[in-house]
């Protein structure tokens, strides 16, 4: 739901608030407060009071429009209270995209009126619980996030399924969860409020042959499991056109051939501001396993792939482009991952472009046409690695290891100022852009800090711990 509020002002001169006019609900919502009619520091100068007095229908004249309630028989507002804390709830129970339109009549202390218009787009499905049973209607009474997928594979057009606000816990899977919308976002409240579990019994999360577009972040993905060989244990992506991941966890899952947690085969993956940690695979790719060519282009940026493990190979991150797929990475981390013979390893034909990146211990790459600029890690395959500002055959570059080290849920590799990351990346040197298109890490702290940009997935920042627990 998005509240367009216009700038015209009415009669009484009162200019009308356009405060929190980004606020969203459902198309399936249950008295979802709209805040943005409420009071706020725009009237008389000096006077602070506003209220919300009435809503009727677009087309009633200002004589006429008393009421305190108007509906057009899918949405429906109401006025909430009296005085300067008012504001407006809305309300519907109606499965479908909709223009919901109103206006409604407001008054300082002075009981000078003005009259506004209001847009309400419902465009979006709300999840208001963790169960894990489908609802047929996906209403405001239960909506699962199983049921909310079912939904929206069914209305035919894009998209977007939401949480309730302030939604914390766990969805524990009765099944795998498959995305079979052509076009879908899924948007959590967050990677720390929100996982969703297989309970060690089956994949969490399948994007199969024909999505065309799938978006998610906010979550973590925990607890997969594929027995009888199977790939991708927390998300499998198979020959999906173009999938986005951003701001999630994918944690704890195992599978029993390739890619424990994320597994993309012959599907285009981006991957951004993320953590892949402790998923374990029996061949390649502990953390992250792609296997894919020309057309499924690989971009992975801001992540950290941490304490996974494989054997006999790749126990953090494992690409092979034998068909063309390129592949992007940019400050990204992948460190501490236990394996057979190497730790991360890219091979193939496809174009390979790494920047501002740490892989320790090492890094495996044998793509004859592969530019590496700004990054740190030894050089485990004796192939050729070409570009600048480059640091090699380096031991012991992180410590220590994987520390929490924000609020955001997610974890990642905190160093200090002797770090051979610290201020590593040279903007002159390659194409990393960073403080330009790279304006942040994987936890939103902003880049460049303390100077020039630090490679990996994490900018250091100073913190005085003097006043963390007070003076003593």
């Amino acid at each position: 739901l998005i509240l367009g509020i216009n700038d015209g002002v009415f009669a009484g001169g009162i200019p009308l608030t356009t405060d929190d006019s980004n606020l969203t609900t459902a198309i399936n919502s249950n008295g979802a407060l709209l805040d943005v009619l409420s009071n706020d520091d725009s009237g008389i100068n000096g006077d602070n009071f506003k209220e919300l007095t009435a809503v009727c229908a677009v087309s009633s004249s200002d004589m006429d429009c008393t009421g305190n309630s108007f509906t057009d028989g899918i949405g429906t507002v109401t006025v909430n209270g009296s005085g300067n804390a008012n504001n407006a709830l809305f309300d519907s129970n109606h499965n479908q995209s909709h223009t919901f339109e109103f206006k409604y009549k407001m008054r300082n202390s002075a009981s000078n009126p003005g009259f506004g218009f209001a847009t309400v787009t419902l465009s979006f499905i709300e999840v208001n619980n963790t169960n894990d049973a489908v609802n047929n209607n996906c209403d405001a009474s239960a909506c699962s996030l199983r049921a909310a997928i079912q939904l929206a594979a069914a209305d035919g057009e894009p998209s977007e399924i939401n949480f309730k606000r302030d939604m914390t816990g766990t969805v524990e899977l009765n099944s795998g969860l498959t995305i079979n919308s052509n076009d879908l976002s899924i948007v959590g409240p967050g990677a720390a409020k929100l996982h969703i579990s297989g309970n060690n019994l089956f994949r969490v999360l399948s994007i199969p042959v024909g999505t065309e577009r799938f978006y998610m972040s906010g979550l973590t993905i925990k607890n997969g499991q594929t027995p009888n060989q199977g790939n991708g244990a927390g998300i499998l992506i198979e020959n999906a056109l173009e999938t986005r991941l951003e701001n999630i966890r994918v944690i704890n899952n195992s599978a029993d051939n390739n890619g424990g947690g994320i597994y993309a085969l012959n599907a285009g993956l981006k991957l951004i501001n993320s953590e892949i940690s402790n998923n374990t695979a029996t061949n390649d790719g502990g953390g992250i396993g792609v296997v894919g060519g020309f057309g499924s282009d690989v971009s992975i940026e801001n992540t950290t792939i941490s304490h996974n493990q494989a054997n006999p190979l790749t126990g953090g991150l494992y690409i092979n482009s034998s068909f063309g797929q390129n592949a992007l990475l940019r400050f990204v981390t992948v460190a501490f991952n236990s394996q057979g013979s190497t730790d991360s390893q890219i091979s193939g034909s496809g174009d390979v472009i790494i920047e501002s990146s740490v892989f320790e211990p090492g890094l495996s790459i044998t793509n004859s046409n592969n530019i590496t600029n700004n990054s740190i890690f030894k050089n485990l395959s004796g192939s050729g690695i070409f570009g600048n500002n480059n640091l090699s055959e380096t031991e012991t570059i992180l410590n220590p290891a994987l520390v929490e080290i924000n609020n955001s849920g997610l974890s990642g590799h905190k160093f200090e100022p002797t770090s051979l990351a610290y201020n590593h990346v040279d903007d002159a040197e390659g194409d990393s852009s960073c403080g330009i298109q790279i304006t942040s890490d994987q936890f939103d702290n902003p880049r460049p800090t303390e100077g020039l940009c630090d490679a990996g997935a994490y900018e250091y920042r100073f913190i005085d711990v003097i006043f963390i627990s007070g003076f003593e």
